[in-house]
């Protein structure tokens, strides 16, 4: 069994394609119109965005975890971009190296790099 996608809500479309593809470097897979867009990482898992319009969906409550080699070398990517972090780059003993950061609507994206074990 494996996890096929996830998806968030937001306030603007635009504004997180802007996001996702120009800062995080992730690549659209599928757009409709303003309210929806569909990422796809290199492992096959998509990272869906929708427009919120439902009562339940919430922009800035969610978030995802993405797995990745170097997460030093991303964590200072981002950072010379002046992204916003929500956790510092750091070690969790059994977890791994991560950090998180905010998208645009303030659902948080956290990068990890897991302990090998």
């Amino acid at each position: 069994m494996t996890i096929d996608s996830a998806v968030f809500y937001t306030a603007d479309i635009d504004k997180v394609v802007a996001f996702y593809e120009g800062v995080l470097g992730f690549t659209v897979e599928y757009r409709r119109d303003d309210s929806f867009v569909s990422f796809i990482l290199d492992n096959g898992v998509r990272l869906g965005i929708k427009r919120a319009v439902e009562e339940r969906e919430v922009p800035g409550a969610q978030t995802v975890f993405i797995g990745v080699e170097n997460v030093e070398g991303l964590h200072e990517k981002y950072q010379s971009l002046g992204v916003e972090f929500y956790k510092p780059l750091s070690y969790l003993k059994g977890f791994g190296k991560n950090f998180s950061l905010y998208d645009p609507d303030r659902n948080k994206v956290q990068f990890v790099e897991r302990e090998l074990a």
